[in-house]
């Protein structure tokens, strides 16, 4: 399978090839697109590029598949610089921050483009200052999957919509073996970057506020990392350490926690039924939201969010040509690029699309990103050494080295000069 796949890129890289002679000579403005992706997903690229300039006779685009940033960062401030890249928007902060990029909004504006397609998250989550910098063609959320089965064996026949109930489910579920290990899983501790986002998003806390101040001593923060140890104490630090640590090492493998019905609740993405089918679990899940609390039902179905936007570099030469390209990426490309990647819509049209809500898993995601509720990360150049911070605090709490109030109020101390 790989060599026919290996086959076909070099096949599609050729035709490109000789498409491009032939564009050259035809009158048509020739612009290159860089994107983010290898393999398969590559290959999905190429069919969106190949459809868009078969589409039309004005312009014709080389796509150019490259996963080396610095490669990237180093194009975008030369005369060699691509005229379209995609990238991540935690990418394109900090592009924009250091002036590689155009502002999406100023074509938009001038043309008359509807941003309004968009989803509300999208556009922020692909805009600097409040100006769209990119335009979304997918999105990334996190939402909760539950065993259905370990759940009505406890006696329950809904998932929790409240932290608290989860909690006691958590403890009703959670299975120790003769030697006091961890057999089955019921807090959802794993994976570790769930634990520390959703699971934080759900108390309503948050590690920075709306102007990117950080607030690591939010209470929401402090709640959910005390509910953390509460369950942590419970069963033993170190018996709790050892399951999350093994379900690292077997994670996305058929050898899964979830997968083998050894995770009551687990908090990811939308990849997660089609990796469960491709490794033949057989574990009869749900999707839900993820909880909210008590107090805060509003909280209900909160989670990271993120997108990949289409950018246009501000060296790039040929900007009608790429605005032209980057409107229909952003709109009939994206729907190819969703459909063959596997990735959540950020146009709104495509909520409704019958071929993505087959999808496995993707009609319960799509609900949860019509809430609008998703976490962005902040707008700051130091963002890296943040989370670097945030995880050294959490690996004192989860060990029981510091509580949560000594850390998170060491954390705030540590994370003062960061811009």
């Amino acid at each position: 399978m790989k060599k026919l796949v290996a086959l076909f890129l070099a096949l599609s890289m050729l035709l490109s090839l000789t498409a491009m002679a032939g564009a050259e000579s035809d009158g048509r403005v020739h612009i290159t697109f860089w994107y983010a992706h290898t393999g398969d997903e590559a290959l999905v690229f190429e069919n969106a590029i190949a459809t868009y300039n078969a589409s039309q006779d004005k312009v014709f685009v080389e796509g150019v598949s490259t996963t080396d940033t610095q490669k990237l960062i180093v194009a975008m401030g030369s005369d060699e610089a691509p005229d379209v890249i995609s990238a991540s928007n935690q990418q394109m902060i900090q592009y924009m921050a250091n002036g590689l990029l155009d502002v999406a909004q100023d074509y938009s504006d001038k043309d008359g483009f509807d941003l309004s397609v968009y989803s509300e998250k999208s556009i922020e989550a692909s805009s600097v200052g409040g100006r769209l910098v990119g335009l979304p063609i997918e999105a990334y959320s996190i939402q909760m999957f539950y065993n259905k089965d370990l759940l009505e064996a406890a006696g329950y026949s809904e998932p929790p919509t409240t932290v608290e109930q989860m909690y006691e489910m958590a403890v009703a579920v959670t299975k120790l073996d003769e030697n006091g290990n961890i057999d089955v899983l019921g807090y959802p501790l794993f994976p570790y970057a769930s634990a520390r986002q959703e699971l934080i998003y759900a108390f309503g806390g948050r590690w920075w506020d709306e102007d990117s101040n950080l607030t690591p001593q939010n209470e929401g923060v402090l709640a959910s990392l005390n509910m953390n140890v509460k369950y942590r104490q419970l069963y033993g630090m170190e018996a709790v350490d050892a399951f999350v640590s093994t379900a690292n090492t077997n994670r996305y493998t058929e050898q899964d926690m979830f997968f083998a019905g050894k995770q009551l609740f687990r908090l990811d993405g939308s990849w997660l039924p089609t990796m469960m089918a491709n490794y033949g679990s057989t574990v009869n899940y749900g999707i839900t939201f993820i909880p909210g609390t008590e107090e805060h039902p509003e909280y209900r179905g909160s989670s990271r969010y993120e997108t990949t936007c289409i950018c246009m570099p501000s060296m790039g030469r040929n900007k009608e040509a790429a605005w032209d390209f980057t409107k229909w990426m952003g709109t009939e490309g994206a729907r190819i690029e969703n459909l063959g990647t596997g990735n959540l819509p950020a146009l709104k049209a495509l909520y409704e699309d019958p071929e993505i809500l087959a999808m496995p898993g993707y009609a319960e995601f799509i609900e949860a990103l019509k809430l609008e509720k998703g976490v962005q990360y902040p707008v700051m150049d130091d963002f890296g050494e943040y989370v670097s911070m945030i995880n050294n605090a959490l690996d004192e709490v989860y060990a029981g080295v510091k509580t949560p109030e000594q850390a998170m109020a060491d954390l705030a101390e540590q994370s003062a000069g960061l811009n």
